[in-house]
C-alpha cells in the first residue's frame, strides 16, 4: 500500500502546474489582470503582470544592472492573437554592495497589448503566459508561474472594475513618457560617454536627482558615479563606457532619464525615455577623475572624503593592531595628567601622523617620478624592512614589558628620542602608527589612494594628509575634549599591568612579520632574524646591568653598539638570500594557494576564453587584512562548494613580493595595493570590483545570482 501511495505522489509531483491568474510562491504574489472584463474582435486592450514583491526584496527591470536578469513573459495566444512587448515602469537603482542594480520593489504592474484579429469567432478568448523573474534579497532566487485568464467575447468591450482600472491608471503613471528634449552624447579621449539633454531653461536649483538608466546592458558602466550638471543649455551627465564588446563606439545610446523637480506645490519625480544619438562635433569637458578605478568617478572632494573616512577606518582594521596597542599605552599615559598637557600630546601625535603621511608623499612623488608608478604598501616587499618592522616590534614589546626605560614615561617608542620631552616621544607615536599601518587598506582607502597616487603632486599630498588626518582623529579628539577625558578610569596599578599586557600583542606581531620574512626569504630569513633579537636584547641587558657610573659603563656601551651593528647586518643579508617559491608566488607561499591557480592575465584569457567564470584574490603575506577574508569568506566549505559548483576559475595573485604583472593589474583596476577581488562572470570581459571586506555570503551570492541569472 505504501509503495503505491508513494507512486501517486510522484506522479502527482511530474504533473505540469495548472495555469490560473494568480501564482504565489515565497517572495512573490503575481497575477495576470485584464482592463477590460468583456473583449472585443479587433480591438486592442491591454493585461499586467501584477507582482506584488516581498519587503526588502527585488526583481528586474529590462535591463537588470551589474546582475540579476529581468522579468520574461511567454505568451501563448489563440491563431491571430498578438502581444506586443513589456511596456516597462520606471526602475529604480538598488545597490546591493556596491553591485548596481536596475529594478522594482514593492508593487509593480508589467504592461504589454493584447491585439485580438477583426475576424475572431470564438466566444472566449484565452491570454495564456509562462513568466519567470528572478527575485533577490541577500541572495537570489529564479521563480516562475503559468498563467491563463479567459475573457468573454462580444460586440463591444467592457471595461474592468473601477479597483482595476484605477490599477492600470497607476501603471501608466509610472511608465515614463517620452522625453520633450533633443538628446546627444559625444565620447571623451579615454573612450567614455557624455550625455547632453538640451533642456534649455531649466534652473539648476529646481532640478536634483537626475539619473540616467541605460536601456541595454554594456554601453555604459553601472557601477559608475553619476555626476549631473544642470546648466541654462540643458543637462550633461559624465558617463563611463560599459564592458559590451565593440569594435567601434555607439551611434546611439538609448534609456530613462530620471529627475526630481521642485514646483511650487511641491517635488515631482519625472521620467523620460530619450534615445542620444551620437555629436561627431562634441567637446568634452576637463577630466576631474582620472586614476579612479573602473566603475568609480571621484573628484577631488570625494576622494579628500573618502581618504578621511578611509583613515578613520583603518584604526578598526585588523591589520592595524600594533597601532591600537601603542594608542592603547598612550591613552594610559594620559591618566592624570592636566588638560593642557594631554592636548599637547594630542596635537603633537597628530603632528607626528600627518608629518609621517607627508614624508610618504614626498616618497611617492620621487618614486613616481623615477620608476613611472607606485604602490601603497610597497616597502613591505622588501626583506630588510620586513626585519626592521619586526625588530621595531619586538624593542616596543620589550619596553612594555618594563625591561628597559627610555625615559620618564612611555608614550610610543618615539620617546627614545624625546629623552623627557613627552610632546616628542608622542610625536614619534604617530610616526609609528604611520609605519606600521602602511601594509593595510580599508574601506573607502582603495579609491582614494587609486585616485590620489596618479595625480598632480599637490592632490597626491592633500588626499594623503586626509588620510592622516582620519588616523590621528580619534586621539586627537580625546586629547580636546575634556569631557571624554573624564571617562577615563583613575590612575593605578592596573596601568601598570594593562601597559606590561600591551607588550604581548607587540611580541606577536613581530612573530608575524617574520613569518612574513620566510616567505619572502625561506628559512634562512629566520636565522638571521632571530639573531639579531639575540643580538639586540643583549645590547638592552649591557646597558640595564652594572652602576651608572661604573668604569665599565663605555665598554658595555661599546660592546652592545656592536651587538645592535650586527642585528642590522643580518637585517641586510637577508636581502641576498636565494629565491625560493615563496619569492615566485608558486604554492610553497604563505599564502595558501590550496585549491587556487597562480594568477597570470594569461589563464585569465584562457577562461574567459572558455566560457568560465573567473575569480581573482590578490593578497600579500604582509596583509593581515586579506589573511583574515581568505579564513572567513573564501575558505569556507560552503564557499568552496559554490566555486565548485558555478565552475569558477580561481586565480591567487600573491604580491608578497614586487610582481609587475600584479602591478599593473592593480594600476589597471585603479587600485593601489591590495586585498583586491576581481570577478568575471560566464561571458563577461570585464571584471567586477568586489568590496575590501568579504563575507561568505557575499561571495556565494556572487557567484551564484550570474550562474543562476543565466538560466
Amino acid at each position: 500500500m505504501s509503495r503505491v501511495l508513494a507512486l501517486l505522489v510522484s506522479l502527482l509531483l511530474a504533473l505540469p502546474a495548472a495555469a490560473q491568474s494568480v501564482v504565489k510562491t515565497e517572495n512573490v504574489r503575481a497575477e495576470l489582470i485584464s482592463e477590460v472584463s468583456q473583449a472585443k474582435a479587433g480591438e486592442p486592450f491591454w493585461v499586467a503582470l501584477r507582482q506584488t514583491i516581498r519587503p526588502h526584496w527585488h526583481t528586474y527591470w529590462k535591463n537588470p544592472g551589474d546582475a540579476g536578469q529581468a522579468t520574461d513573459i511567454a505568451w501563448k495566444l489563440p491563431a491571430g492573437v498578438t502581444a506586443g512587448p513589456i511596456v516597462w515602469p520606471t526602475p529604480m537603482k538598488i545597490d546591493v554592495g556596491g553591485i548596481i542594480n536596475y529594478g522594482f520593489e514593492g508593487d509593480i504592474l508589467l504592461l504589454a497589448k493584447i491585439t485580438p484579429p477583426a475576424d475572431f469567432a470564438g466566444s472566449t478568448l484565452t491570454v495564456a503566459a509562462n513568466a519567470n523573474w528572478l527575485v533577490c534579497d541577500d541572495v537570489c532566487i529564479p521563480e516562475e508561474g503559468k498563467f491563463s485568464l479567459a475573457l468573454p467575447v462580444g460586440p463591444a468591450a467592457v471595461p474592468a472594475d473601477a479597483a482595476t482600472r484605477a490599477l492600470f491608471d497607476r501603471a501608466r503613471r509610472d511608465v515614463p513618457m517620452e522625453s520633450p528634449w533633443p538628446a546627444r552624447f559625444g565620447i571623451g579621449p579615454l573612450g567614455d560617454p557624455t550625455l547632453i539633454v538640451d533642456a534649455k531653461g531649466l534652473k539648476p536649483d529646481t532640478i536634483r536627482g537626475i539619473y540616467f538608466f541605460p536601456a541595454e546592458w554594456g554601453a555604459v558602466a553601472n557601477m559608475a558615479q553619476q555626476t549631473a550638471k544642470v546648466t541654462p543649455d540643458g543637462i550633461r551627465i559624465p558617463l563611463r563606457k560599459g564592458d559590451a564588446k565593440a569594435t567601434a563606439a555607439p551611434t546611439q545610446i538609448s534609456g530613462t532619464l530620471v529627475l526630481t523637480e521642485k514646483t511650487g506645490d511641491g517635488e515631482h519625480r519625472q521620467a523620460f525615455d530619450l534615445v542620444a544619438k551620437l555629436d561627431p562635433a562634441f567637446v568634452p569637458e576637463a577630466a576631474s577623475s582620472a586614476g579612479a578605478g573602473p566603475g568609480e568617478i571621484l573628484s577631488f572632494w570625494q576622494a579628500l572624503l573618502f581618504a578621511l573616512l578611509g583613515g578613520l577606518i583603518l584604526n578598526l582594521m585588523p591589520c592595524v593592531f600594533p597601532v591600537l596597542a601603542m594608542k592603547a599605552a598612550a591613552f594610559v599615559d594620559l591618566v592624570g595628567h592636566s588638560r593642557g598637557e594631554i592636548r599637547r600630546d594630542g596635537i603633537a601625535y597628530t603632528a607626528g601622523v600627518l608629518v609621517s603621511f607627508g614624508l610618504m608623499a614626498a616618497a611617492v612623488l620621487a618614486i613616481r617620478a623615477s620608476l613611472g608608478e607606485v604602490t601603497w604598501g610597497f616597502q613591505f616587499q622588501s626583506p630588510i624592512f620586513s626585519l626592521l618592522i619586526a625588530y621595531l616590534f619586538f624593542i616596543v614589546g620589550l619596553n612594555l614589558s618594563g625591561l628597559f626605560e627610555v625615559g620618564g614615561r612611555f608614550a610610543g617608542l618615539g620617546q627614545g628620542l624625546a629623552g623627557r620631552h613627552g610632546m616628542t616621544g608622542a610625536f614619534f607615536t604617530g610616526v609609528l602608527a604611520v609605519v606600521v599601518a602602511t601594509p593595510c587598506t580599508a574601506p573607502f582607502m582603495a579609491a582614494a589612494l587609486g585616485f590620489a597616487l596618479s595625480q598632480p603632486a599637490p592632490v597626491t599630498v592633500a588626499v594623503l594628509l586626509a588620510m592622516g588626518l582620519g588616523l590621528a582623529l580619534p586621539y586627537l579628539v580625546l586629547a580636546m575634549t575634556p569631557a571624554l577625558q573624564r571617562l577615563l578610569p583613575k590612575p593605578g596599578p592596573w596601568m601598570v599591568r594593562l601597559r606590561q599586557f600591551l607588550a604581548f600583542p607587540m611580541y606577536a606581531s613581530a612573530v608575524w612579520m617574520i613569518w612574513v620574512l620566510t616567505q619572502q626569504t625561506g628559512a634562512n630569513g629566520v636565522l638571521y632574524a632571530l639573531g639579531g633579537m639575540i643580538l639586540i636584547a643583549f645590547a638592552i641587558w649591557l646597558l640595564r646591568v652594572g652602576a651608572p657610573a661604573s668604569p665599565a659603563l663605555w665598554a658595555r656601551r661599546g660592546v652592545a653598539a656592536a651587538a645592535v651593528l650586527l642585528a642590522f647586518a643580518a637585517a641586510l643579508k637577508v636581502e641576498d638570500q636565494p629565491a625560493t617559491a615563496a619569492t615566485a608566488g608558486g604554492p610553497a607561499s604563505g599564502v595558501s594557494f590550496e585549491g587556487w591557480t597562480p594568477f597570470s592575465r594569461a589563464r585569465v584569457d584562457e577562461a574567459l576564453a572558455s566560457g568560465k567564470p573567473v575569480f581573482v584574490d590578490f593578497t600579500a603575506a604582509w596583509c593581515i587584512t586579506c589573511l583574515v577574508n581568505e579564513r572567513v569568506a573564501l575558505e569556507t566549505r560552503a564557499t568552496r562548494r559554490a566555486f565548485e559548483q558555478t565552475g569558477t576559475v580561481k586565480l591567487k595573485g600573491d604580491w608578497t613580493n614586487r610582481d609587475p604583472e600584479i602591478t599593473a593589474m592593480l594600476k589597471e583596476m585603479g587600485r593601489a595595493g591590495v586585498p583586491l577581488y576581481l570577478y568575471w562572470a560566464s561571458g563577461e570581459s570585464h571584471p567586477k570590483i568586489l568590496p575590501q571586506i568579504l563575507t561568505e555570503a557575499s561571495v556565494i551570492s556572487e557567484l551564484t545570482s550570474h550562474q543562476q541569472a543565466k538560466r
